[in-house]
């Protein structure tokens, strides 16, 4: 089922149980694959894959730089 891949890990010495979001690539490993997750400091049941975040990093920064550019091109 979409959305249902769920990660588990120890932070702050708790082991987490956590869904990562949909579409997520995390339902393409096998069962008890490792993977490097992030999560929120103050919830850490809020989880992404460090693969999926990467690819979020850079699409911002990029609709930052097009943002910027399609303002300046108003400007003109």
């Amino acid at each position: 089922m979409a959305g249902q891949c769920e990660v588990k890990f120890e932070a702050g010495g708790q082991t987490v149980v956590a869904d990562l979001p949909v579409g997520s690539g995390g339902g393409k490993r096998s069962v008890g694959a490792v993977m490097t997750v992030r999560y929120q400091a103050d919830d850490a049941r809020v989880v992404a894959r460090e693969d999926d975040v990467g690819g979020a990093v850079l699409f911002l920064l990029l609709s930052g730089v097009a943002a910027i550019f399609l303002a300046r091109q108003r400007r003109s």
